[in-house]
């Protein structure tokens, strides 16, 4: 008697999928039915309703990004999901510790609810550190008892980076009891180790923090690969690390490499990709292809343990890329859970909250001994260098100097108008010579505050001023107080825009800063970094200047 005839609802024909299991290229029929997929090569008991030939494409699982922000690209979690199933993105694991930050627990419910919008998988990751560290002026704290009932959320993956190594290493009570619930929730928790060694990743994993996304050099990432981490390569707007880590990858280790974006502007999204960009980089580079799409799919699901997702296989979600070129990832179609993809129509929600809060303080900084602690930027990466320079004063007080290429650098609290403007120096930002100008921020990791800088006090306050106006973004103030400005209405940190605008919005931006500045990178998200004390080595606070290596407070005159 013969077999019932099953009927799916699709077959692609005509393809070579890439079998991740073996890291090869393989000709074959994939079947699928609703969102899974049912069956691989010739099934005689299937029909399908539909048949999609492929023509000899490559067809490789959607991509995953294993970390990032989506507050960094400015582009709602909404808008930020139509970019990314262009690129082939399918599935992000998002911490929104920025906006959280900004508006604690309603801001987790304004993205969550976004979230479930979007056309693309978003998990969220709680934020573990809110604020950063618990000395920060954020806009919120979300304590262990705040973040539990969200583990029932189903679009909630696990927590977020953790990052406050020194509650960790305390034993702090709270901090354990939010990786106390994650794992009772049988969730995902994910590392911040940036500038730790040894015995400071031991802690970590005795915790069980399973994933890092900071290791700066090849040798960083072995340490903790052998350590037990899955290590996430990361290529973001100014993290560029994944040609330095990438000699770390082995045949014999890669299953514990994925790829990540962290933080990417809407601008390099829009221009060179997310995950996929780091796909081709890493090809150029030298990888496998196979092994490549490997990490940028399956590793990055198996590294939050997820189980039904990244391979082409039975019983995985039909989440699908079909490639026109795989050396290059150029795109032919995506499929998003077994539906091939169209344009979306799904609008932002407006922000319901005010986020702007603020007075600025007095802007002089007295340095009397002429001798000062520099921020001094490093161009694509995050952290800095602590530098003791001498500086121009008059009457005592800073001033900028073009030659030396410093300025001054500001932080003004702004979520509940506390009395706070920290004042700093920072070099790096090269502006041009006698073109006075500023820029100001209210994306300032990871409390948020506003952040400047500029050569002139009166110009810094006329871009804090600006996009205080406009309840929050990003501002140029050139020499004749011309102000060039991209509002971000949503918590100061996120357009409400679609992806198009903003791209062009920020674009102008960005020509608005060559006309004051040199600088070959891109300046807003180095700028909202300089207020990040997690991150090595100098920074800036609305408290004043904060050195990571001793942890601590210190004076910016020497």
């Amino acid at each position: 008697m013969p077999e019932q005839t099953i009927t799916v609802d699709q077959k692609i024909v005509n393809a070579q999928i890439l079998d991740v299991f073996n890291l090869t290229f393989t000709p074959t029929t994939i079947w699928i039915l609703a969102d899974k997929i049912y069956a691989l090569g010739e099934q005689p008991d299937l029909v399908a309703r539909e048949i999609f030939d492929a023509n000899g494409k490559t067809i490789v699982p959607g991509f995953i990004d294993a970390h990032m922000h989506i507050e960094s690209s400015l582009l709602s979690p909404v808008e930020f999901g139509k970019l990314a199933l262009k690129r082939g993105i399918t599935t992000i694991f998002a911490d929104p510790h920025e906006i959280a930050n900004v508006q604690g627990t309603a801001g987790l419910d304004y993205f969550l609810a976004e979230g479930l919008k979007s056309p693309i998988d978003i998990q969220y990751m709680l934020p573990s550190s809110v604020p950063a560290v618990s000395f920060e002026n954020a806009g919120a704290k979300l304590t262990a008892a705040d973040l539990k009932p969200y583990y029932q959320a189903p679009n909630v993956g696990g927590l977020a980076e953790v990052m406050d190594f020194p509650a960790l290493a305390n034993a702090d009570a709270d901090m354990l009891a939010k990786i106390a619930d994650a794992k009772a929730a049988g969730k995902q928790i994910d590392g911040h180790t940036a500038g730790l060694k040894g015995a400071q990743l031991n802690i970590y994993r005795h915790y069980g923090i399973t994933t890092d996304h900071e290791a700066r050099t090849a040798q960083e990432a072995l340490e903790r690969v052998a350590a037990g981490f899955y290590v996430y390569l990361r290529e973001g707007t100014v993290e560029r690390d994944l040609e330095k880590l990438l000699p770390a990858v082995t045949v014999d280790n890669y299953h514990r490499f994925a790829f990540c974006t962290d933080d990417k502007t809407v601008v390099d999204m829009f221009n060179e990709g997310g995950v996929d960009y780091n796909i081709q980089k890493a090809i150029a580079l030298g990888m496998y292809p196979a092994m490549a799409y490997t990490l940028a799919s399956f590793n990055g699901a198996q590294s939050h343990a997820i189980t039904d997702l990244g391979a082409i296989a039975p019983g995985f979600k039909a989440d699908l890329v079909v490639l026109e070129d795989v050396e290059s990832v150029a795109i032919h179609r995506v499929m998003k859970a077994g539906i091939w993809q169209a344009d979306n129509e799904t609008q932002t929600t407006p922000w319901p909250y005010t986020s702007m809060n603020y007075t600025i303080g007095d802007l002089t900084l007295p340095i009397a001994t002429g001798r000062a602690r520099v921020i001094g930027i490093i161009p694509n990466h995050i952290d800095t260098e602590s530098l003791i320079l001498e500086v121009p004063t008059a009457n005592g007080n800073f001033v900028a100097d073009f030659e030396q290429d410093l300025a001054k650098i500001v932080v003004v609290e702004r979520h509940r108008n506390l009395p706070n403007t920290g004042v700093g120096i920072v070099k790096g930002f090269q502006f041009k010579a006698g073109q006075h100008g500023a820029i100001a921020s209210s994306v300032a990791h990871d409390s948020h505050n506003l952040i400047a800088a500029g050569t002139d006090d009166h110009l810094i306050t006329k871009a804090i001023d600006a996009i205080g106006a406009v309840g929050g973004g990003l501002a140029v103030v050139n020499a004749a107080g011309e102000v060039t400005c991209l509002p971000l209405p949503i918590g100061g940190l996120v357009s409400a825009e679609n992806y198009q605008t903003v791209w062009a919005n920020y674009h102008e931006l960005l020509g608005a800063f060559t006309q004051i500045s040199t600088a070959e990178y891109d300046p807003f998200i180095t700028l909202s970094f300089l207020a990040l004390p997690v991150i090595p080595s100098l920074k800036i606070t609305d408290q004043g200047l904060f050195d990571f290596e001793t942890f601590s407070f210190v004076s910016c005159e020497v």
